[in-house]
């Protein structure tokens, strides 16, 4: 079956009026495209070699992904390279992590339960063993050949130079020999360590080039960082003999601070941490401040020093480690780009062959790059965008050099996103043309705004009005006219997104901003789900016996729930009209990130009791996601030495408290630091979008630090191309090229 052809024109510089028709696209390659599997090359009507245009086509394609061209690029190693750098491979790989990680939700003791309270001893769903073996067997399987791939294609020469490449390997045999043993000796009956559990975080640090960044910037600056917590922990320690000394215990009077805190070397050291991460203050003081009020300035020296120097001390340390460094590395990430563009037009300038060079020049044929664009996978955009701007250079010359290509090229750096090119149809001065209009305009969208706020105001009356009201014909009193009022709302907003979508084109208009999908999508959603509610009960307003009804009857949403729950949806309308100005947005996007950080200093704010008395039987290690939610409340810092002295109390051993410690100490001054570093590069990052007039909501890294990037020099570009060990780029880049 023949593809759809695509016409296009082009005007150019002569004044001409070019028609481009592009090549038919099959449906085979269409469904290619979709899969994610690599484009064939189409050098049916070309005389230069396979080889060549592979080659080329590789390094393209690393440049598209940021990818380092040191790999090794004989025909088989670029086949199987290309396969495995392909997005269907790349999809499954993200897949097999995805389950490698959920793995430990379903395996004994599984997460699958009502509730965590250990009090209620809770039903867990058991899930079949060998079953979950299996899962686990093939992750590890298509982890053992994805890394031996990517080994086999890169050298085991340079391999072995890559720390995550090697310990992914390690870890992976390691955790395939357990497996084994598991299922072929040991079975069901084992329930001790199973050290390839505690192992697979490193698949997914592997993975993420962000966190093997954040893990290399914490390396560099590692013995700096250790020095500031030990000049914090001795710190805490002197003041932990000192309050020994001034706060004895008491003989007479029982609740005195040394019999309270400060009994010995243990509890003192340990009430000082928390007041050092201020969750305890004022409780630890109020003792030695009912004796005496001098004794608080015992704590405040304390807090003064601890909290306001060392504390902030640790925090510009490593501030200063991860401050500017993902800039840095963006740009390591464009010059690998720059050197892989370089690398594709060398070998299609020098015609690679397998052992030799032929036919060196200084130009390439337009028509050759066009096949080694069209084959190389990248986005649409990029690609219509480049056989455009091709196409247009073809009706000059038939021949291309390195600065037009690499000036060509340089469209690979822009984000479809922020590239505005979507037009819409010039209106009349007809009717219809009035109303598009009408559709079209600012305040059509303002009224509809108003109209959001009006919404979400109705919704919270009808879902207070639910509590006030004890009885039932009072509740439909003081609801219904509200709730029609809600309905009402309802049925414009699915009217405000037909007309927009009829006034600016139902393609264009939800095309150009996800936002408009989004508004589409809750607008319907609300609108049905009332229209079913009120098929059911003939009203808007909540049924009664939906009233009565308790939580363990209802395990999620009634439908009325679901109802209100879509219409406070619309509060993103607000939120979306807040940063209205530049200095807004930046405002908005620093105080999130303080709120984001700021969780320990709200950790005063509330009532400290025991582990018993405030309820935390929930909070536990009895299976995974029991584990996720312990570790994220005792990271918010607040009452996180209840978490400690009672998993104290229920160990029987101190030694327990050392965990708790070390998570709290890695993620207050490491983790939320590396979040402080990176909110506060964005925020200067879009300091200076805003001053130069740029868009401020970005997708990605690379648009945050776009303007900051400077071009490598030529120099530096050589002379990674030089370094490539598979290919012997002369030093002139003139005398030809031999592939090893």
């Amino acid at each position: 079956m023949r593809g759809r052809e695509t016409v296009s024109s082009v005007n150019t510089v002569d004044g001409l009026d070019h028609i481009i028709v592009s090549p038919p696209v099959s449906i085979k390659n269409r469904l290619r495209n979709f899969v994610g599997l690599p484009k064939p090359i189409d050098d049916d009507d070309c005389s230069w070699s396979t080889h060549t245009l592979l080659c080329a086509t590789v390094f393209l394609e690393d440049a598209v992904n940021y990818q380092s061209i040191v790999h090794k690029v004989s025909n088989l190693y670029l086949l199987v390279y290309r396969w495995f750098s392909c997005s269907l491979i790349q999809n499954l790989h993200r897949i097999a992590l995805t389950i490698n990680l959920c793995l430990a939700f379903f395996e004994r003791p599984s997460s699958f339960s009502i509730t965590s309270d250990v009090r209620d001893r809770p039903a867990r769903i058991v899930f079949p063993y060998v079953l979950l073996m299996i899962i686990e067997g093939l992750t590890l399987i298509w982890f053992f050949v994805y890394i031996c791939t990517k080994i086999a294609c890169l050298g085991i020469k340079h391999a072995r130079k890559r720390f995550w490449f090697i310990a992914f390997l390690i870890v992976t045999v390691y955790s395939l020999c357990e497996w084994f043993l598991m299922i072929a000796v040991i079975r069901y009956s084992y329930d001790g360590i199973r050290l390839r559990r505690i192992f697979r975080p490193l698949f997914m640090v592997e993975s993420s080039q962000l966190m093997k960044k954040a893990l290399k910037a914490v390396q560099k600056d590692l013995v700096t960082i250790i020095a500031c917590v030990a000049m914090a922990l001795a710190h805490i320690l002197f003041f932990a003999i000192m309050a020994m000394f001034l706060f004895p215990r008491s003989e007479t009077q029982k609740d005195s601070q040394g019999s309270t805190y400060f009994s010995n070397l243990h509890d003192s050291v340990f009430q000082l941490l928390v007041l050092y991460s201020t969750a305890n203050n004022p409780d630890v003081m109020m003792p030695a401040y009912s004796d005496n009020r001098l004794n608080v300035l015992f704590f405040l020296v304390f807090v003064i020093i601890g909290i306001y120097w060392i504390q902030n001390l640790i925090t510009a340390v490593v501030y200063r480690a991860f401050r500017g460094y993902f800039l840095n590395s963006i740009i390591n990430s464009q010059l690998r780009r720059r050197v892989a563009v370089k690398a594709s037009f060398e070998a299609l300038k020098k015609r690679i062959f397998n052992q030799a060079s032929n036919e060196i020049s200084d130009t390439v044929p337009i028509s050759i790059v066009q096949i080694v664009v069209n084959a190389a996978s990248m986005g649409k955009w990029h690609s219509d965008r480049i056989n455009q701007r091709l196409s247009e250079l073809k009706f000059e010359t038939d021949t291309i050099d390195f600065d037009q290509y690499s000036q060509i090229m340089l469209l690979l750096d822009l984000n479809p996103k922020l590239v505005m090119e979507i037009e819409f149809e010039t209106l009349g001065e007809n009717l219809i043309d009035r109303c598009k209009a009408v559709g079209r305009s600012r305040i059509f969208d303002s009224i509809g705004t108003l109209f959001a706020l009006l919404t979400v105001i109705f919704t919270t009356i009808e879902v207070s009005n639910r509590h006030l009201h004890s009885e039932y014909k009072n509740l439909v009193n003081h609801t219904l006219p509200v709730a029609f009022t809600n309905f009402s709302l309802m049925i414009y907003f699915v009217f405000e997104i037909i007309m927009k979508a009829w006034s600016f084109g139902a393609d264009k208009y939800f095309r150009a901003s996800t936002a408009h999908i989004l508004e589409g999508t809750i607008a319907v959603a609300c609108l049905v789900l009332q229209i079913i509610h009120m098929g059911l009960h003939g009203s808007p307003i909540v049924p009664l016996k939906d009233l009565d009804l308790t939580q363990k009857q209802i395990p999620f949403l009634t439908l009325w729930e679901a109802i209100k729950t879509c219409n406070m949806l619309f509060i993103y309308r607000l939120v979306r009209f807040l940063p209205a100005s530049k200095n807004i947005r930046i405002v908005v996007g620093t105080v999130i990130d303080e709120i984001r950080n700021g969780g320990a200093f709200f950790g005063v704010l509330f009532i400290c009791g025991t582990y018993e008395q405030l309820e935390y039987w929930p909070n536990g290690f009895n299976d995974f996601f029991s584990s996720i939610v312990t570790l994220y409340n005792i990271m918010i810092v607040n009452q996180w030495h209840v978490f400690v002295t009672g998993f104290r109390s229920a160990t029987n051993t101190r030694w327990s408290e050392l965990y708790f410690i070390f998570w709290y100490l890695f993620v207050t001054t490491i983790g939320l630091n590396i979040c402080l570093a990176l909110s506060g590069d964005i925020h200067d990052a879009k300091k200076k979008r805003a001053a130069d007039h740029e868009e401020l909501i970005v997708s990605n890294m690379f648009d945050i630090y776009r303007s900051q990037i400077n071009e490598p020099p030529p120099e530096v570009i050589i002379q990674q191309l030089n370094a490539h060990p598979y290919i012997d780029f002369s030093e002139k880049l003139g005398e030809g090229v031999t592939v090893a």
